[in-house]
Order: structure tokens, then sequence, then C-alpha cells
């Protein structure tokens, strides 16, 4: 049975609109490397468009044999201000980015003319694409010479590290929100703890622990994925959230997560932050 991937390439070669189609992320990564697809892996694509209008709505997905998705939206992606849609269908799920032609050679004569960085929108695009084309990327469709373009992004362009000074800045930010958890535990509001611990404690220690891992040269990927397959049994313990809807299991879990963070922030910068003390009800349990 052929596989969504090469359904919606056969589709591409057909249609003239579309300039370029790449797999990207899992999908592109050979099989038994960090991070390969396996079957619970959604469908990851950059489409380049010269009618980006086509994908407004779902009906593109039968004319490609995918038939009729089970749901469509088309929301604002990440590079430069540009629309994604992510749809769920029979042969798997999508993520695709869709750029417009236009917008794809002005960024390209950008990048030959070297002024890239005088535009903020290009330069941001760019450096999305950086973050982006670092899970890997596989061309299935290129009449536009993409795949130049994503080659020198890949050299010049790789994910930014965090600098010493942002590393101690975001270790300020978590000690500020560790203590607005427990205030909000103080006064009842559970869920809001709940959400916080999540939203920024973890984010936050999520962050750190991909920083330390790519400074050991291991393999991470963002926003915590395939951690519980990648990450050593103390690394998640620092990161991990295991919490109830009570106030004792939230303060546990916000103290095991500041101890996490500690930890992390100190194998990255040594001594040059140390958590602070705190008054006697805010300190880490």
């Amino acid at each position: 049975m052929m596989d969504l991937g090469q359904q919606l390439a056969d589709w591409a070669e057909t249609e003239a609109s579309i300039r370029a189609l790449f797999a990207i992320g899992s999908r592109s990564r050979a099989a038994g490397s960090p991070g390969a697809a396996d079957r619970h892996s959604d469908w990851d694509f950059q489409i380049i468009a010269a009618e980006p209008a086509l994908f407004d709505t779902p009906a593109w997905c039968e004319r490609a044999g995918l038939g009729r998705p089970t749901a469509y939206v088309l929301r604002s992606g990440r590079l430069g201000g540009v629309r994604k849609v992510t749809a769920v269908t029979a042969g798997g799920e999508i993520d695709a980015v869709i750029i417009a032609a236009a917008q794809f050679v002005a960024v390209r004569a950008a990048v030959q003319a070297e002024s890239y960085r005088e535009s903020p929108l290009v330069w941001g695009a760019l450096r999305d694409q950086g973050l982006v084309l670092a899970g890997g990327f596989r061309r299935l469709k290129d009449e536009i010479g993409a795949e130049e373009l994503f080659r020198w992004v890949e050299r010049n362009l790789p994910p930014p590290r965090l600098s010493e000074a942002e590393i101690v800045e975001l270790a300020e930010g978590f000690v500020c929100d560790y203590v607005s958890t427990l205030r909000k535990i103080a006064r009842g509001e559970l869920v809001a703890a709940q959400r916080w611990l999540h939203a920024q404690l973890a984010e936050t220690n999520f962050r750190l622990l991909h920083e330390v891992r790519r400074r050991r040269g291991q393999a991470s990927f963002p926003d915590a994925r395939r951690l519980e397959l990648l990450a050593t049994a103390e690394e998640l313990g620092a990161v991990r959230i295991e919490a109830t809807l009570e106030a004792r299991s939230l303060r546990a879990a916000a103290g095991q997560s500041a101890t996490g963070c500690a930890a992390l922030v100190r194998a990255l910068v040594g001594d040059a932050w140390r958590w602070p003390e705190l008054p006697s009800g805010l300190r880490v349990e």
C-alpha cells in the first residue's frame, strides 16, 4: 500500500502550482536513527506553491487521493507569517507549511544579495527555517531551486545555542514562576498552578535539558520530543511533572521541578548562578 508521502509526491508532480515539496522531520530520517519515524508519526511537509490559496480548503486532499479529511484547519505558522495546514486523514496526519512561491523567491534574492539581515521579516524567517531544517529534510519535488537555499540555511544558520546570559535569564525567570506557582497553590488556585507547572516550569527545564544534551553532542529534539527514548532516568527526573490536583502534590512537583532547574543550570554555567535564598514558605522542600 502506498504511503501518504508518496501519494502526496505523486500528486505534486501533476499539480503545476506546487513548485516544491519537502518531507520534514522524522519522515526524512533514516530508519533506526534517533528520532526516525514510527507508526505513530505524522507527516510534516513544506510546500512552496504558486497559488497558496489552493490549500485554503480541504478539496485538494481528495484530488491528491487522500480522501476527505476527518478534520482540517489552516493556522499561522512560524516561518515569517506563513500558513500551516493540519489535517487528519485516513492515511495519517499532516502538518504542511505553505510557502508562497513569490515569498520564497524574494527571500532567495535577499540571500543572494547578502541583504537578508536588513529585513527583520526575512532574517526571522531564515532563522526559523534553520530550526526546522535541523530536524532533517528530504526533497520530493523541486522545480524552484529550494534545496540549494535549504542547504545554505543548514550550513550557515544552525539552531542558535543558549548563551550564559540567556541561561541565567531563564533561571531567574524560573524562580519568578516558581514563586508564582506556590502563591497560586496557597490561594487554592490549583488548576492555575497545575497549568503554570506545565506551561512555565516544565517548559524552561525542557529548554535547559535540550541545551545540556546538545553541548554533550547527544541527540536531542526541541519541545521534549523523544525524551523517553533518549534521556537518562536522571534527566527525565529533572523535567517531568507528576502531580494530582491537590495542594501537597502540586507543591512537591514544583519543588522537584525547581531542583531539576538548579541542577540543569549548574551543568551549563557552573557557579555563575545559584538558586536564591527564599522566604521559608517558598523554599524548595
